[in-house]
């Protein structure tokens, strides 16, 4: 994968996870934690995302794991990232699967289990989750946690392709197609 390429993939990463819940949020009852998020007041946004997640609120744990995955309005801490994105994961919701799946990846607050990775990436593949798909690609390309297998790796990354989002709009000029 060329540079320009990689660096695309990696802001659509983390514009994903942070995008993604947020649109969670929004979608599901655009209050006033949203409305912090927004104006990047992140510790107002954590304390009063806190209570709905304790509550059940998905798009609130969503939000939570994000927050403690990149240290935003709480000290960055991926065991508590891990543990809201579990709970995610465990409902079968497709970026709860996502995030959990890049925190095996990659090792964060886990043991780096490139088999766990494959396994919740192609759970949140099959709903459609795109960069999920891309990930399984991967990993069916380079045989990490799954058998090097190129017909599997291609498949999943047409999928990826077929369902991702366009960033080109967003990024700076420099990663833009």
């Amino acid at each position: 994968m060329n540079q320009m390429k990689s660096g695309r993939m990696i802001a659509a990463l983390v514009m994903s996870i942070a995008l993604c819940t947020a649109h969670t949020a929004a979608s599901a009852d655009p209050d006033e934690a949203f409305t912090a998020y927004l104006k990047s007041d992140y510790a107002t946004a954590f304390k009063l995302y806190h209570d709905r997640a304790l509550n059940g609120d998905v798009a609130a744990q969503g939000m939570l794991g994000s927050l403690y995955a990149y240290g935003r309005g709480v000290k960055q801490d991926d065991a508590q990232a891990v543990y809201w994105f579990q709970k995610l994961a465990d409902q079968g919701i497709a970026k709860g699967q996502f995030a959990l799946g890049e925190m095996y990846l990659t090792g964060r607050g886990v043991p780096q289990d490139y088999k766990r990775a494959a396994q919740l990436f192609r759970s949140a593949a099959a709903q459609g989750e795109p960069l999920s798909a891309f990930w399984l690609g991967k990993l069916y390309e380079q045989g990490q946690g799954v058998p090097k297998d190129p017909p599997q790796a291609a498949y999943w990354k047409k999928k990826s392709d077929e369902n991702m989002t366009d960033f080109s709009n967003v990024l700076p000029p420099q990663l833009q197609k």
